[in-house]
């Protein structure tokens, strides 16, 4: 499992968090429990949308013990790195009567149309075989 290092600092507003090696991978949180919850988010975040060359190997601890606050360990959690995914608009033609069902229905379960078009693509490859990834 991949990990880079997270330095918490604890101001009197809010607990800090930077991950030294990745520029600009800042977050906090009012308490530890959710700067620690805002890092796991901020670290697929800022991995999905960086630009190649500002993404580098992790640091060891030893090379980051000296800095000023704690550091810990956050894993890369690839769910949440997938739901960042670069999106693309296209556009589809359906016959009225089937788009009128599929707005019943996904207004029902509290869904985007292309939510809901997405997850129903999603078994039906599962279900026939497509390719994954």
């Amino acid at each position: 499992m991949k990990y880079y290092y997270a330095l918490f600092k604890k101001t009197p507003e809010a607990v800090e968090v930077e991950f030294p090696d990745l520029p600009g991978c800042y977050t906090f949180g009012s308490d530890w429990g959710e700067a620690v919850a805002n890092a796991i988010d901020a670290l697929p975040a800022w991995l999905a949308h960086a630009e190649p060359e500002f993404i580098k190997a992790p640091s060891s601890y030893k090379a980051l013990e000296k800095l000023k606050g704690t550091l810990v360990p956050i894993a890369i959690d690839n769910e949440i790195l997938e739901s960042y995914q670069s999106l693309k608009r296209f556009n589809v033609i359906f016959p009225t009567k089937m788009l009128t069902r599929i707005d019943g229905f996904r207004k029902k379960l509290g869904l985007k149309r292309s939510t809901f078009l997405q997850i129903a693509s999603e078994e039906y490859l599962q279900n026939h075989g497509g390719m994954t990834g």
